[in-house]
């Protein structure tokens, strides 16, 4: 499955009793549900919806990296248009 953020695959690598406890943590420190940090971590590469940036800040900073190092995909020019054509 290609998810656009590498969320499921940092939380993995960790130790499965701090992967719980991270799990539970930042759904908190968001303000959000853990059915919607769930949502987060299952979002597909070609899905129209996106993380907002500071969540996605607060979820880098737990697993110790930054927000560009959990996208798995890149914006191109091109892509920014269709985007916006597609919304319309």
């Amino acid at each position: 499955m290609n998810y656009k953020y590498a969320i499921k695959e940092k939380m993995w690598q960790l130790p499965i009793r701090e992967y719980k406890k991270i799990r539970k943590e930042i759904p908190k420190l968001m303000g959000k549900t853990l059915r919607t940090f769930d949502r987060y971590c299952a979002i597909k590469i070609d899905d129209f919806a996106d993380i907002p940036a500071q969540d996605l800040d607060i979820i880098a900073s737990f697993l110790n990296c930054t927000a560009n190092d959990l996208k798995n995909y890149s914006v191109s020019k091109s892509g920014i248009q269709s985007k916006i054509t597609r919304h319309r």
